[in-house]
């Protein structure tokens, strides 16, 4: 099968600069999830192709700085389409196209995992979760009920479990929430062997470390993945 792929939005994540509000190509980060999709469809012996439209607007041709950044994040292709000859558009219509988003949630689920309390939900804990996304295409949220219970240090939430629950399903990227009591409650969760992204480990281990044979590594601030 021959697929199609778009480039920003879809495979990387480009910021808009503030000086001008236009994409910052420089700044492109890669999609880990999509990057190991596409790479699957590769090894399976699908033909990829890569099209986008930098530079239709701009005049400035960008495929010096895309094959560099294609090859750098590892993305297998047999394709890039020249420069310019996709169009930009604000609704692309067609009878064989299909969003990232619809196309995520029709291949094999890689699971990932967030713990904590989540009783006031600020930009913070949002970042987090599109964090983690781009490294699954299903997150649950483990909601720690009462951590006031095992730590005296920490408050006791002022939101019920169900209206942290109903909160944290309103966002975009959480796809499930389940409870757990006390923290060894998480570790059988991690032992399940199920999730394959891990985040909001238990502060006190250490963000490199082996904890019951799962290989905890840290990859940012807060996110965390075996």
């Amino acid at each position: 099968m021959k697929y199609c792929f778009d480039l920003d939005g879809t495979i990387c994540d480009t910021p808009l600069r503030e000086s001008d509000k236009k994409p910052g190509y420089l700044e492109s980060t890669p999609f880990p999830f999509m990057v190991e999709q596409v790479n699957k469809l590769y090894d399976d012996g699908h033909k990829i192709i890569i099209m986008t439209a930098r530079g239709r607007g701009s005049g400035i041709d960008w495929t010096g700085l895309t094959t560099e950044q294609l090859t750098r994040w590892g993305v297998k292709y047999h394709e890039l389409e020249p420069m310019f000859h996709k169009p930009t558009a604000d609704l692309f219509i067609d009878d064989k196209g299909i969003s990232v988003d619809e196309w995520k949630k029709n291949i094999p689920q890689k699971k990932g995992i967030i713990a904590g309390a989540f009783d006031v939900i600020h930009p913070g804990y949002i970042k987090m979760f599109k964090d983690a996304k781009k490294h699954c295409n299903h997150l649950t949220i483990a909601l720690h009920l009462d951590p006031s219970i095992e730590r005296e240090v920490k408050l006791r939430p002022i939101h019920t479990k169900e209206e942290r629950k109903e909160i944290l399903l309103a966002l975009r990227d959480v796809d499930d929430v389940i409870y757990y009591e006390v923290e060894n409650g998480f570790l059988n969760y991690l032992r399940s062997g199920e999730y394959h992204v891990r985040s909001g480990f238990p502060n006190r281990y250490c963000t490199t470390k082996t904890v019951e044979n799962h290989l905890i590594i840290s990859i940012g601030s807060n996110l965390l993945t075996q």
